[in-house]
Formats: structure tokens, sequence, C-alpha cells
């Protein structure tokens, strides 16, 4: 009888402690709902591509800040950028040339600064 109570207690025990953490965790909202399809074509499209250079023969580590808007036909229009690795910040005006996320009917979008950190991965 007494393991009988005790297992109900216990049980009882861990309904309300789970149901109470449960109510405790923090309320998490998708960042990725919060994005406007522009926003999430230009992530997808900055992802696909620009990756670290390994066939590049030059020194490929640094960083480079980019400012850019998105124009209406969806191109990337750099309006500022810079590194102390001249070659990568060719490499990276090169290859966000190439981006083309799709029309943007409503003109210029804000203007995005971002760092692009090309180091080599440690083992």
């Amino acid at each position: 009888m007494r393991t009988v109570i005790s297992r109900s207690l216990f049980l009882l025990a861990t309904v309300f402690t789970l149901g109470y953490t449960r109510a405790a965790e923090p309320v998490r909202i998708n960042a990725m709902s919060k994005k406007t399809a522009l926003e999430r074509n230009l992530d997808r499209a900055l992802n696909n591509t620009l990756a670290y250079p390994l066939l590049a023969k030059d020194d490929m580590t640094g960083e480079v800040f980019v400012s850019f808007v998105i124009n209406k036909e969806g191109r990337i229009e750099v309006i500022d950028s810079s590194s102390p690795n001249e070659k990568l910040k060719a490499y990276v005006l090169r290859k966000l040339a190439r981006i083309d996320i799709g029309d943007n009917p409503d003109g210029s979008w804000k203007t995005t600064h971002m760092v692009f950190n090309f180091r080599p991965e440690k083992i």
C-alpha cells in the first residue's frame, strides 16, 4: 500500500513539475517568419554564392566591410566597401555582382551593412 501511495505521489509531482517547467519556458518567436521575402531571398543568395575561396593561391583571410542596396531589378548595388586585403575585397564584390534575388517593386531597399569574415576553420 505504501509503494502505491509513493508511486502516485511521485507521478503527481512529476506531472506538476513538467507542467510548470513547460509553462515557464520563454516564448520563442520564429525569426524567419518576421523577415520579408526579399530578406529571405537575400539570405539564401548570400549563403549560396559566398564561400571561402579554397582554390585561391593568395592569402584570402580577413574581413570585408560592404554597404549595399537592392535596386528594382533585384540586383545588389554596392555603395561602399573596404578591406585591408584587396584581393579578398575584389572576390566579394565579384560574387555580390552575380546575385539576383528577384524583382523589388518597392524600389531601392534599405541600405544594408555587412561584414564578411573569411578565416580557415581550426581543426
